[in-house]
């Protein structure tokens, strides 16, 4: 991003230099201001005082120039949309990261509740398992009466429906 904002403001102080006239320096060292078909010197016209072969060594330069802006131009432009490209992976990947940790998550959570739910069935199967053992032996020793009978049987089976319903959670 700063790269492009440097290549952004080093081409703006470019374009505000040129203006709209171009300054040439041939050769021989002389510097000459070509704007439109005349040519100066030190703010003099001199269009009229070079020969065609300085004329033409003056508008080569000049073509050299806009050239060498044109290759410049264009390979500003490749890089501004390479970096631009490479912002657009790079968004893709951190969207498709926070994607995966999306995931991630809602498949530790999964993992949280079936581990919870196998937790749960083993805790009600001990528990049921538990006072079908105690009902069987209090009802071994004769201690319970057929009421006792009656509310113990109501009581496993509503401990046996708890477990089932534990099961089917699994």
């Amino acid at each position: 991003m700063k790269f492009q904002n440097i290549i952004m403001c080093f081409s703006l102080v470019l374009m505000l230099s040129c203006g709209s006239s171009e300054r040439v320096i041939t050769d021989e060292g002389k510097v000459y201001e070509v704007k439109g078909n005349t040519i100066k010197n030190d703010g003099n016209n001199v269009t009229k005082n070079l020969s065609a072969e300085e004329k033409e060594a003056i508008n080569t330069v000049l073509e050299r120039k806009e050239n060498a802006k044109k290759a410049f131009d264009k390979k500003q432009k490749e890089l501004e949309d390479a970096i631009e490209e490479q912002e657009n992976i790079q968004e893709a990947a951190e969207n498709k990261q926070k994607e995966l940790e999306e995931e991630l998550e809602t498949l530790e959570d999964s993992l949280k509740e079936s581990q919870d739910a196998r937790d749960n069935y083993a805790t009600i199967k001990a528990r049921y398992n538990d006072k079908r053992n105690k009902f069987r032996k209090l009802k071994k020793e004769g201690k319970l009466s057929p009421n006792d009978i009656e509310d113990w049987k109501e009581k496993l089976e509503k401990i046996k429906e708890d477990v089932n319903e534990a099961k089917n959670k699994l």
